[in-house]
């Protein structure tokens, strides 16, 4: 009995079981539960009137229909299911119909009835499923941008504002405006940081005088004319008595061409053993004033200017002269 009622209330917005009541089929729109974040098609809302309980041959006639018997058989079957029904009420006060609802008394014996929302009863939902939602989770920046743009659209005959596109086109324009910006310090810093490398590396070439603190700057190789030979010193010695005298009284003929100048005495010894191994003669040595090493290479005096040459031509073209006629060993 209980899957015939279900079958007529697809077709039926009422369906009354004689001397039991009556149930009314209403229309309900889609529905949404923000609790379940589901949305809901349009049903069916099931309802019971227990006060619509006059037969209106309806659920008799399609009983006689769809078990092929007379009218009495099919009285006598609904006024069967009809007791059924109100002797669970009595017995267990509650009652259920799968698919349709449950029923209750309460304690003044009053029926409440609770529709099921698993069958949707409404033909032109059919196939419908539930929809699952979510919420939007919107940026908090922008959230203002968002409702300005809302408002802007659901009233525009209040914008006497700076049209959107011009807003657009200014902070385009100031965007690419800071890009530029950024790339141009970006390129001086590691431009200056190449310079600083090329100043470093180049250091290592420049001369050393004693009377500059630091190698940042090309000076133009000077002879040290304070070494001379023996005869030379004495004759300066007596020309006048306020000048130095030479730091060596020994007799030299060696002379030595600068090809490196380092802070490392490590570096200023690898460059020593490379010049050797070309079959020259070179020697470090310390100049404790300014903490610098010196490579040179001995030659012979009487010989310098050629020897210059073909050390820039061998091995650097920055070499230049450190004294003639000393001794560095």
């Amino acid at each position: 009995m209980v899957a015939l009622i279900q079958q007529l209330l697809y077709t039926n917005n009422c369906v009354i079981i004689p001397k039991f009541g009556a149930f009314i089929g209403n229309y309900e729109p889609a529905t949404i539960h923000l609790q379940e974040n589901k949305v809901l098609p349009p049903s069916k809302l099931i309802a019971f009137n227990r006060s619509l309980q006059k037969n209106d041959g309806l659920l008799l006639h399609y009983v006689m229909e769809k078990n092929a018997i007379d009218y009495h058989e099919a009285e006598l079957m609904i006024n069967s299911f009809a007791e059924k029904c109100n002797k669970s009420l009595v017995e267990n006060r509650s009652l259920l119909l799968a698919g349709i609802g449950i029923f209750k008394l309460d304690t003044e014996n009053n029926i409440q009835f609770q529709p099921y929302h698993t069958t949707n009863y409404n033909l032109e939902s059919f196939g419908l499923p539930t929809l699952s939602i979510y919420a939007i989770q919107r940026i908090k920046d922008n959230e203002a941008q968002i409702k300005s743009d809302y408002q802007r659209k659901l009233h525009p005959e209040y914008n006497t504002s700076i049209p959107a596109k011009s807003k657009t086109k200014k902070w385009a324009f100031w965007l690419s405006v800071a890009v530029v910006l950024a790339a141009i310090v970006i390129t001086s810093i590691q431009v200056a940081s190449q310079n600083k490398v090329v100043e470093q590396n180049q250091s290592s070439l420049l001369p050393s005088l004693s009377n500059t603190p630091t190698l940042e700057s090309v000076a133009t190789p000077i002879v040290n004319t304070s070494v001379v030979s023996e005869t030379t010193v004495q004759e300066t010695t007596e020309a006048t008595a306020n000048e130095v005298p030479s730091t060596s009284s020994l007799p030299v003929s060696k002379s030595y061409i600068v090809i490196g100048t380092y802070f490392d005495e490590v570096r200023a010894g690898k460059l020593k053993s490379e010049v050797e191994a070309k079959g020259y003669t070179a020697v470090v040595s310390k100049d404790t004033e300014n903490g610098i090493f010196r490579t040179t290479v001995q030659v012979a005096s009487n010989d310098v200017e050629h020897a210059l040459q073909q050390i820039k031509s061998d091995i650097n073209t920055r070499a230049w002269i450190f004294c003639i006629k000393c001794n560095l060993n």
